[in-house]
């Protein structure tokens, strides 16, 4: 049986070269792609969006937010948390007319640090706003299934929903989060060329002492 290659990993049954069909390697790209995908979608999810619609209405619903807790805030700042509270949302339709709603809670403190603490004045403002085309600012997701909703963050009127005002936070949070992981991944290659470096060191004095 040939023996494996200097520098291969052995899977079983076989001699890995690390080459394109090399199980280990596909398992290691695969994870790889996986954090590289979780790492975007938590992008997505807390940097802030705008969306240009038309308000339809708000009103306050009693809900049990339950094991859907992660994707909800805490609870109004001064009220009593737990579970089962009462949740402002706003309604509204977009351009195409489809329906967009959005929950209205402080984050106060909490994740993500937007450090809103006005959900009731922006509660009266999406009133007062009723029938009119607005820039909605939020965060997070709408997935109609879990019944979880983007949290709107601020609110701003609009003449047409041609005024589309630009999302400078988002490309801005982008570009910093991107250099930031470049910088990660640099470091983390850095660091394995070094402690290849070292084990081939101590695997070589290892060799020099067997003779």
């Amino acid at each position: 049986m040939p023996a494996p290659v200097a520098g291969s990993v052995s899977c079983p049954g076989m001699v890995c070269d690390d080459g394109p069909g090399c199980p280990m390697k596909i398992l290691r790209y695969t994870i790889k792609l996986l954090i590289f995908c979780l790492f975007l979608a938590a992008i997505d999810y807390n940097l802030p969006s705008i969306h240009v619609v038309r308000v339809v209405g708000t009103e306050v619903v009693r809900m049990d937010v339950g094991q859907r807790a992660f994707f909800w805030s805490s609870g109004d700042s001064g009220i009593v948390r737990g579970s089962n509270r009462d949740i402002r949302f706003i309604n509204t339709v977009n351009t195409r007319e489809r329906p967009v709603v959005y929950r209205n809670e402080d984050t106060a403190i909490g994740w993500p640090p937007y450090f809103k603490f006005d959900s009731g004045n922006l509660q009266a403002r999406a009133q007062n706003m009723v029938g009119e085309w607005a820039a909605v600012r939020h965060y997070g997701w709408r997935i109609t299934a879990l019944s979880i909703y983007p949290n709107a963050l601020s609110i701003k009127a609009l003449e047409s929903p041609a005024d589309r005002p630009r999302n400078w936070i988002r490309i801005i949070g982008f570009i910093i989060c991107g250099l930031a992981a470049l910088a990660v991944w640099r470091l983390g290659y850095l660091v394995n060329l070094w402690v290849r470096e070292k084990v081939q060191i101590l695997m070589h004095r290892i060799g020099l002492k067997g003779r």
